[in-house]
């Protein structure tokens, strides 16, 4: 039970940031569904009792009650009344459970749909070193499947098992009333039988809990890796490897599914007989005593009815209880995910709909670097230790350096992406805080080795992660233009700017691709343009065409380049050669070369 209020708990703590004013709203149409349940139920008395010996009805307390304010009828008119009432008390709650169905319903989509984009968006706005430790497969997972079957499997569930539990109190309350002996012996037989059962299932749920946790996060990951590397498996013809790989986790989901029915339904089909026997042993024993089986006929009749609402409401109860423990999983994964960066309760969501876009930071002199430390998650010595660097504002900044000098790392510190484990990084004197990290990176242009492309037209492309109501196409026209991309884009593409590039930008060339993510640098008139290895999947002239367009803006705004080839950054002011941790050398490329070994010139050079 201790477990269960600790998921109860944690299921409140992700609910409650999405309104405590619905979730009070679904309890009150819950709590009003268990009341015209009780009327539904407590509404056939008077017709059975009526029915069975009218002369005693009459007579009785009720019976006089309903003379005074009914003072001309006949037992067959009050019959007849007795019965519509009934018939409209048990449709009126009928129609209140289906108005709390879908109150249910509505709660339960509303909170999936605010909680896959909220855990969305708390996953976006993880540090970038977050994205290095964890597999993609896993996060996607997390923020799509998992979010449904906590919805599916245990938020719905809950929800439908505390209405239902309101109505069983309530039935009962009034069964207690009506006979306290037979309500108490039924209660204790009933509750008994389930909780025997729920201890006997125990270890089966969580197996099969923990195995679906297992399965569904290993068939996401192979079903991600087969689409993502789908051309070097189908050149390597290795399609049935990674298949059967994705076909084990599948294969597991499917036998533990077949539990999930044992699990969840099996006291179901042993519950029937046993009520049955009840109203048969009470019965038995009312003729054994000589009493008259008819003057017991209106309770055995309420009793029945009740009987009829509460078994399946209690089967449901227990089906529900139990397939959130099976369920538990997704819960886990989500709460860990949240939980994991550190938030108290209660939860605080990131909110991706709020306004965003900071201003720029503007800023006047330089970039300065000071004693810059940086160590990777387990790494034992340090890519960067101790660097010091200044790049006055509108410099052309180039980086050279073997693999694994820290090139990509020093970029990387710059963007903001990692917080250097040691020293500072200044803008015209202010330290770069994570407060103003936002802020600083929305005055940066950057064009990495890989551009990412949406399966959408250039113009979205270009204008990145701008609504299409906001794009200013005449921006986009001219960074396509200084991009080098305006000609191609209008003569050679059928729609121009609204050609769709497919996904990954699978119909575009290498070149294309830069220069579309050269454009997309240049849209919001950044200060500092940042190329990371940008032309090095380029042949040479390709390569020859983006780095004119990019020494075109020369003096115009702040460029910083990691070079692949020496011959690209002739024109830099300052070539800042990396190794050891720190700056080698720096200087004009007519100071730097002669000081490289030939190979290395010749390899670079070349390509």
């Amino acid at each position: 039970m201790s477990a269960f209020l600790q998921k109860a708990q944690r299921i409140y703590n992700l609910a409650a940031p999405y309104g405590r004013r619905k979730m009070l709203l679904v309890f009150l149409v819950a709590l009003a569904q268990g009341i015209f349940q009780v009327i539904g139920v407590t509404s056939i008395f008077p017709f059975l009792a009526l029915a069975a010996n009218p002369g005693q009805f009459m007579n009785s307390e009720l019976g006089q009650t309903l003379l005074r304010w009914l003072p001309e009828i006949t037992e067959r008119q009050l019959l007849l009344v007795a019965g519509l009432f009934a018939i409209l008390a048990l449709l009126s709650a009928n129609a209140v459970m289906l108005l709390g169905e879908v109150a249910r319903a509505r709660y339960v989509a509303g909170l999936g749909h605010w909680l896959r984009v909220r855990l969305l968006s708390q996953m976006v706005n993880n540090p970038y070193g977050y994205f290095l430790h964890h597999n993609t497969g896993e996060l996607l997972k997390k923020a799509s499947a998992d979010v449904m079957s906590f919805i599916g499997g245990i938020l719905a569930p809950l929800m439908d098992f505390l209405a239902r539990l309101i109505m069983v109190i309530l039935l009962l309350a009034t069964l207690l009333w009506i006979n306290l002996g037979i309500t108490l012996v039924a209660g204790l037989i009933l509750v008994g039988f389930y909780v025997l059962v729920y201890k006997i299932l125990g270890r089966m749920r969580k197996a099969t809990s923990d195995g679906l946790k297992a399965a569904n996060r290993g068939a996401m990951k192979e079903a991600l890796q087969v689409l993502s590397g789908i051309k070097p498996i189908k050149v390597h013809g290795v399609e049935r490897f990674f298949i059967r790989r994705y076909g084990g986790f599948t294969a597991m989901q499917a036998r533990l599914a077949k539990w999930i029915p044992v699990v969840n339904n099996s006291p179901r089909y042993l519950i029937e007989p046993i009520a049955f026997g009840g109203i048969v042993g009470v019965v038995i024993y009312y003729v054994v005593l000589g009493q008259s089986v008819q003057s017991i006929l209106p309770v055995l009749g309420v009793m029945a009815l009740a009987g009829y609402r509460l078994l399946p409401n209690i089967q449901l109860m227990y089906g529900a209880f139990s397939g959130i423990s099976i369920s538990s999983h997704a819960l886990e994964e989500i709460y860990d995910e949240i939980r994991g960066r550190g938030f108290q309760h209660p939860l605080v969501f990131p909110d991706p709909f709020a306004a965003s876009g900071p201003k720029p930071i503007r800023w006047e002199e330089a970039i300065e670097l000071k004693d810059i430390t940086f160590h990777y998650k387990g790494a034992k010595t340090p890519v960067l230790d101790g660097m010091n660097l200044r790049i006055p504002k509108n410099h052309f900044y180039a980086f050279i350096g073997e693999t694994g000098s820290g090139k990509s790392t020093l970029i990387d510190l710059i963007l903001g992406l990692h917080e250097p484990s040691g020293g500072q990084i200044l803008v015209d004197g202010i330290p770069l805080t994570p407060e103003r990290m936002r802020s600083w990176r929305a005055g940066i242009g950057y064009v990495p080795q890989d551009i990412f492309l949406m399966d959408d037209t250039i113009s979205a492309n270009i204008a990145f992660g701008v609504p299409p109501e906001e794009i200013e196409m005449e921006r986009v026209h001219e960074v396509a233009k200084a991009a080098q991309l305006r000609r191609f884009i209008s003569e050679e593409l059928p729609d121009g700017f609204a050609t769709k590039v497919g996904e990954r930008g699978v119909r575009l060339s290498g070149g294309q691709r830069q220069r579309i993510g050269l454009a997309r640098a240049l849209y919001h008139e950044p200060a500092l343009l940042i190329l990371d290895e940008a032309t090095s999947a380029l042949d040479n002239q390709t390569e020859a065409a983006l780095m004119e367009a990019i020494e075109s803006l020369h003096g115009k705004l702040s460029l910083l380049v990691i070079a692949h080839r020496l011959t690209t950054v002739r024109r830099a002011d300052k070539v800042i050669q990396l190794a050891g941790g720190g700056v080698a050398r720096e200087g004009t490329y007519a100071e730097i070369v002669p000081y490289l070994p030939e190979e290395e010139v010749v390899n670079q050079d070349s390509g």
